[in-house]
């Protein structure tokens, strides 16, 4: 099973939809990659010459020029070289892959400012102020073997430079984070509701975190937009309030390139951490309940990692899995830790140790989601075999072959795989989220089916209740929030993301 797709499975209209992610979505190359589009074919009576040689030099003398005096001129000796516009994209691009928190080759760390300057086993990576004692500019240059990167193709002259220019400038962190954010970044443009990949409510119902492309989008319930939270991560996974409302800790990243958890002041509006630990996104964040600590599933990596969110660091890293990892959830007393995966596994382990304590569930298929129980040790888990089930963390007796001694409820069979679930907040009710565009609810009582949530356009990534637990809230492929009573009825629905208005000729 491959990790959640956000629009895998609904072949109607993929090319459309590709054609217009490419135009409006951060993820709009990937999914116009995917998309088979046909060969552009030569009309028949057209006939179809070659550039001359001599047509192509002279075009080939023109973009030179053009470039020498308009296009690639670098910026002169005075202006200021940012290190989160200029220096940690390079180093995102063409470092971080062999100098992550699990490589950290020859000591090195370059998925953070702090991490750079330190350095590794050949000392300080830079020397502010000071570019010719830097051991970076040594082997960006290859004064110093091996060249940097390794095995890759070295850096421009003019990448060097802009190097070498920061250096002499004092090497200022102006990211205002472990790692760059989008500072300077222009807001997106939505031309079509973004799908909706993870939202959270504040503790106080009063405001909604919802994902965007590369940033989190705060509204009210009604849909008023508040705030817009723009962070490296081109996808959220997992968003969390801690207990207090003040602080808003997401998960994400970038396909293949990072994972990251972005930890932001509320009231502030200000981004307070930005973490980037991993070459792949991050998924299924969840907050221990006093809100000290948050876990995180390492994707493929096959990683979880707890982040203390006061210090805004990585503090432990267990790699207890045996395939990509896409939720957690924290238990009562936030001591033990329940996580599922691609492995079918809902693994059990100890926090402050890191030990492996069990597994909770009878093996049967891909997990994709986990909740617990607000007042008791349960977890709800689903995924590839669209049954939700719920469990104890807790084994009643000991382990046994094909033991399934902590299963509390099965539910019934979903239309599609299970993307997502949700408990209110009582416990009472469990709702499901799944791949064919269905929300059930169910009475963790007895399974029974209380109520199904129609209208979706596409596949349903996120569910919540309310605070108050009167209603269920959905979120996924077409980008919509809506609102369900506990009939199932919707009350109201709203795009979190401010769209573009389009101008009448």
């Amino acid at each position: 099973m491959r990790p959640p797709d956000p629009g895998a499975g609904h072949a109607r209209g993929a090319v459309d939809r590709a054609r217009r992610a490419a135009g409006t979505d951060a993820a709009g190359p990937e999914l116009t990659r995917r998309t088979p589009f046909p060969r552009a074919r030569r009309r028949p009576g057209i006939r179809y010459n070659p550039v001359s040689p001599a047509m192509l030099r002279k075009i080939a003398q023109a973009a030179a020029i053009w470039a020498l005096t308009m296009g690639a001129q670098p910026p002169d000796g005075r202006t200021p070289v940012s290190y989160a516009k200029d220096i940690q994209p390079i180093l995102a691009r063409q470092c971080t892959g062999c100098h992550m928190p699990q490589s950290r080759q020859g000591g090195l760390l370059l998925t953070s400012y702090d991490g750079f300057r330190q350095g590794g086993v050949k000392g300080p990576g830079f020397v502010p102020g000071k570019p010719a004692e830097s051991v970076v500019i040594a082997y960006l240059t290859g004064e110093r073997k091996p060249q940097m990167p390794f095995g890759g193709k070295p850096l421009s002259e003019e990448q060097i430079n802009l190097f070498r220019r920061w250096i002499e400038q004092g090497a200022r962190n102006d990211s205002g984070g472990e790692a760059a954010p989008a500072a300077g970044r222009k807001p997106v443009v939505y031309k079509s509701a973004p799908l909706i990949t993870a939202f959270a409510f504040s503790p106080d119902g009063r405001m909604l975190a919802v994902s965007g492309y590369s940033e989190i989008l705060l509204t009210a319930p009604d849909g008023k937009l508040l705030a817009r939270l723009p962070g490296l991560s081109m996808r959220i996974h997992g968003i969390a309030f801690t207990p207090d409302g003040d602080t808003l800790v997401a998960a994400g990243g970038d396909p293949g390139r990072m994972g990251e958890v972005q930890i932001w002041d509320v009231p502030g509006r200000k981004l307070k951490h930005s973490i980037v630990g991993s070459s792949d996104t991050y998924f299924g964040g969840s907050l221990s309940p006093d809100g000290k600590l948050f876990a995180v599933g390492g994707g493929s990596d096959k990683s979880i990692r707890i982040i203390d969110v006061e210090a805004g660091k990585e503090i432990r890293r267990m790699d207890h899995h045996e395939d990509w990892v896409f939720q957690t959830a924290f238990g009562i007393d936030g001591k033990r830790l329940v996580t599922v995966g691609r492995d079918r596994a809902a693994k059990l382990s100890d926090v402050a140790s890191g030990r492996f304590i069990e597994n909770v569930n009878l093996l049967r298929d891909a997990l994709t989601a986990v909740v617990r129980h607000p007042r008791r040790d349960w977890v709800a888990i689903g995924g590839a075999d669209r049954v939700p089930y719920l469990y104890r963390m807790d084994r009643p007796r000991a382990m046994r072959i094909a033991d399934d001694s902590t299963l509390i409820q099965k539910f019934e069979k979903q239309d599609g795989p299970i993307l997502a679930l949700a408990l209110s907040p009582d416990g009472s009710r469990l709702a499901v989220a799944c791949e064919a565009g269905d929300v059930r609810v169910y009475s963790t009582e007895d399974a029974r089916l209380l109520a199904r949530l129609t209208g979706h356009q596409g596949g349903v990534y996120a569910v919540q209740f309310t605070p108050d637990g009167a209603q269920v809230v959905t979120g996924g492929f077409d980008g919509q929030l809506r609102f369900y009573d506990a009939a199932g009825k919707m009350a109201r629905s709203f795009v979190a993301a401010p769209l573009e208005v389009a101008r009448s000729n």
